[in-house]
């Protein structure tokens, strides 16, 4: 397997811990265990709070708080149980102010840089147990009418009159600082940049996700304000491979292939241990981060989705999904990959406002539907009409919303059908996720036999990855369809007879290597009622005579 390939830990076929996977529900033959019932007499429903995990669900976008404890006007609803993470975007004009050509050859990265921002706000999240993921732009093409001086930048004010490295455009009594894509004054400083920030950061486990960065409007490359806004479309379908070096249908893209290349090489040399993940509007590039690059090898993780507008469109790019799409009639490779990394990777996603004219009780509800078909793993605190609104949400609209924030990402729970026999203790134990995707992040299982004191008498570790439990969503419904895996622990059967019950512990393995600053995530918390302070949850018993 090659490091650009996603990176998965198949089960092997000879251990003493079998999986063996499955859709749907699994029903368990009468036992002697504690949930004879079977497996949902103890599962958390989704009409219950939300079962706060890393990765998962909602997370604090851009320092705008939790929904809904983050709107006053929003004080009957009940407040979100909590997140472990969050996400920022820096510009680049906040991390290097000084001009790096005044500064002596050897200057250090803490004198070419200000850190500062980023440093605090992996210090503050981690103190709260939250990880962060970090975007750095640098052209933000709203929302400061009144910028100072007139003029909207997001990068050094010394790269802004360097020859060569920056387009001025005015719109609206305002002048349009955006870089020149393909200048080589921009690229190769900003090369340097990202080398700084993953000397800095790709050894801190704090830092769950670095963004692709250094291209399009919010760095989400792709730059429609150009074209719609600023009279300046680019290349259309008929010029762009002569332009570009690839095809780009919809006059959005500036940057070149040559370019492309080289600012993902960057992106990935920086980042080699952090999840990665890109906004999917340019073709090209998501072909170099989640198959053609040269720099892919190394990688830890397979690059993920970040998708802007859920609610508005489809998590995935048109280009990728319209029948009038070259890419799509083409039947261009890239398409599949890019469909199936919504399974294989994190797909991160943020609302967007709601259309005028729409009604707001469509607009979540196809948010919804594309958490669930799209195998969302977490969903923002911000961008939807109601988390600004100075009116209580509606409380139709609320649940709708509410739904997709508890369906994304995993939701894991266990049962297990145990017997002693022949002087071992096995319990088959049924693993289900109940989410719309597996994680995406190493999980140990271990399970322990415990007596009826709560003394550990046995453990057994597990070969089992949570990660190879994907869910399959298929067509529009709006309800995750469950997975599940099958797992086996054995124990010498106890001396003393007695009530004897299998507990299981999942705990956060994701670490990096030679990291620079350490963190721990805890247990995961399962989709189930009866654990413990440290992450034990029973999941089955039997009595030993």
């Amino acid at each position: 397997m090659t490091s650009s390939e996603p990176r998965r830990r198949r089960s092997h076929v000879i251990r003493v811990l079998a999986v063996v996977l499955l859709l749907g529900l699994v029903t368990l033959a009468a036992t002697d265990t504690a949930r004879r019932g079977g497996t949902d007499a103890r599962v958390v429903p989704y009409a219950a709070a939300d079962v706060v995990n890393p990765m998962r669900g909602q997370f604090d976008n851009i320092l705008t708080g939790l929904f809904p404890q983050s709107n006053d006007a929003q004080d009957g609803l009940p407040a979100w149980p909590g997140t472990r993470d969050a996400a920022i975007r820096v510009t680049w004009r906040s991390l290097q102010p000084v001009d790096p050509a005044s500064l002596p050859a050897g200057a250090s990265d803490d004198e070419r840089y200000d850190f500062s921002q980023i440093d605090r706000a992996l210090d503050q999240n981690g103190e709260r147990g939250m990880r962060l993921g970090l975007r750095i732009t640098t052209y933000d093409s709203c929302c400061d009418p009144s910028p100072p001086g007139g003029v909207n930048l997001a990068v050094p004010d010394w790269l802004a009159a360097t020859d060569g490295a920056v387009e001025r455009y005015e719109r609206d009594g305002v002048t349009q600082v955006i870089p020149a894509w393909n200048s080589p004054a921009y690229l190769d400083r900003f090369d340097q940049l990202l080398g700084a920030l993953g000397r800095r950061y790709d050894g801190d486990e704090r830092l769950a996700v670095f963004e692709m960065s250094g291209y399009g409007d919010f760095g989400e490359n792709v730059l429609p304000v150009l074209r719609d806004e600023l009279g300046r479309p680019g290349p259309s379908g008929d010029e762009s491979e002569a332009a570009l070096g690839y095809y780009s249908q919809y006059e959005d893209q500036f940057i070149t292939a040559g370019s492309a290349t080289r600012l993902v090489a960057a992106n990935l040399r920086a980042f080699p241990r952090t999840q990665m993940v890109t906004a999917p509007g340019n073709a090209f590039i998501v072909k170099q981060l989640m198959r053609d690059s040269a720099a892919l090898d190394g990688v830890l993780h397979p690059v993920g989705v970040r998708s802007d507008c859920l609610g508005v469109f489809d998590t995935l790019p048109t280009w990728a999904t319209d029948e009038s799409s070259e890419y799509v009639r083409r039947g261009d490779p890239i398409v599949e990959v890019l469909a199936r990394r919504l399974v294989e990777a994190p797909v991160l996603t943020e609302w967007c406002q709601l259309p005028e004219g729409e009604s707001s009780a469509d607009y979540y509800r196809r948010g919804l539907a594309s958490v669930v078909e799209r195998h969302v793993s977490m969903t923002s605190s911000s961008g939807f009409p109601d988390q600004l609104a100075d009116r209580p949400m509606d409380r139709g609209d609320y649940e709708l919303w509410r739904r997709a924030n508890v369906y994304a990402g995993y939701r894991y729970d266990a049962a297990a059908a145990v017997v002693a026999d022949g002087g071992v203790v096995r319990a088959d134990v049924t693993w289900t996720n109940r989410g719309v995707t597996s994680t995406h992040e190493r999980w140990d299982v271990t399970y322990q036999l415990r007596d009826g004191s709560g003394r550990v008498v046995a453990t057994a570790t597990s070969d089992l990855d949570l990660r190879d439990v994907d869910t399959s969503q298929q067509g529009a419904s709006s309800v995750p369809t469950p997975a599940t895996a099958r797992d086996t622990a054995r124990f010498d059967v106890p001396d003393e007879a007695g009530r004897y019950t299998v507990t299981a512990r999942v705990g956060w393995g994701e670490h990096k290597a030679g990291a620079t600053t350490t963190f721990e995530a805890g247990p995961m918390r399962l989709a189930m009622t009866g654990g413990d302070g440290d992450g034990t949850y029973e999941v089955g018993s039997v009595t030993v005579r």
